[in-house]
């Protein structure tokens, strides 16, 4: 009789396990390359506990291991989570495995680039920057920046974008809001515009792209998203002879730019200097930012957008209506980096 019992509580004790397990929510980021991910997942973990929930956080090596990120969500999917957060690195991979969770109605949230191009009714709410205006307030940044020698120039004055992929929503929309601002303000002022580089990037601005254009803005992609690839697209950039300005739209980028900048030392805010403008933080970025190397860089606000995230999951795994959060994003430069309000957001 004890010997059945035990095997009873024994059983009980695995279908309980195996319960609390199917309970997780489980969300599947773009990895843990960058500092900005352990960001969100401190800011996930905080409103996991404040509403008792667990969250399981995984994450690809880096930000080009598709097949990896498709198998993390294959396995949250098998998990049979109450929900799934997910940032896609290719929404095109993980398309067989959305539409698996959606016919098994687990519900998902996209945060940071989203899942742009999921299946109608997959998606129910997308938790993150407005990444396409993020990338203007830079350009407008910038713009104010070289207004006056662009005037000044007698040629052409080109202004460098290093893009870390031309394929996540969230680079791609802080690449193109860039590029677009850029060629709004410059048409505003009377000039023409001619677009250079990844065909991405060229096709999908709204900007009208002239052979002769007064400013060229040129868009380079690596091939593959390492440090190295990545430092020598900024290093051609740089090496222009009529380089006026350089954007990078991510933590990677903008540290590539840093990297390149080591040799050439081009990079600045005195007469002459190539502006510089980054994205996202860390202390690669925040010492650019504080000595001068950079005009400055945007933030997002990884920290809310984990707790968003999580909140937001929990909302539409009890059936709640549910609904996208602009988590937001600021200018930060040497003179504000310090203030409460951004220094919040200024992970190392």
């Amino acid at each position: 009789m004890k010997k059945v019992l035990a095997v009873v509580l024994a059983m009980m004790m695995v279908l309980s396990a195996t319960a609390a397990f199917a309970a997780e929510y489980e969300i599947v980021s773009k990895g843990f390359q960058h500092q900005y991910w352990q960001a969100v997942l401190k800011g996930a973990e905080k409103k996991a506990e404040e509403l008792g929930v667990e969250i399981n956080f995984v994450g690809p090596a880096n930000e080009s291991a598709y097949d990896e990120q498709l198998s993390q969500l294959n396995s949250a999917i098998n998990a049979a989570p109450k929900a799934i957060g997910l940032a896609a690195l290719s929404t095109e991979t993980c398309l067989d495995a959305i539409k698996d969770a959606q016919s098994k109605n687990i519900p998902i949230i996209g945060f940071d680039s989203g899942v742009p191009g999921a299946p109608e009714g997959a998606i129910l709410a997308n938790c993150a920057t407005n990444n396409y205006n993020a990338g203007a307030l830079a350009a407008e940044k910038v713009w104010e920046a070289i207004a006056d020698r662009v005037a000044a120039a007698e040629g052409t004055v080109r202004i460098g974008v290093s893009a870390q992929d031309a394929v996540s929503e969230s680079v791609t929309q802080r690449g193109l809001g860039f590029i677009d601002k850029i060629g709004e303000l410059a048409a505003a002022a009377g000039y023409t515009v001619k677009l250079e580089g990844n065909e991405a990037y060229v096709n999908g601005a709204k900007v009208e792209s002239v052979d002769d254009g007064k400013i060229v803005i040129e868009t380079l992609v690596p091939s593959q998203v390492t440090a190295e690839l990545s430092a020598n697209d900024c290093a051609a950039l740089l090496n222009k002879d009529d380089i006026v300005a350089l954007y990078g739209s991510n933590q990677h980028s903008a540290e590539a730019m840093v990297t390149a900048n080591e040799n050439l030392q081009v990079l600045g805010t005195g007469e002459g200097d190539v502006i510089g403008a980054g994205f996202d933080s860390g202390a690669v970025i925040k010492a650019a930012v504080a000595d001068g190397t950079f005009l400055g860089a945007i933030t997002q606000a990884p920290f809310a957008m984990g707790e968003a995230l999580v909140d937001t999951m929990v909302k539409a795994a009890n059936g709640e209506a549910v609904e996208d959060i602009d988590t937001g994003c600021q200018w930060y430069t040497a003179e504000n980096m310090n203030d409460e309000d951004i220094a919040i957001n200024l992970y190392d």
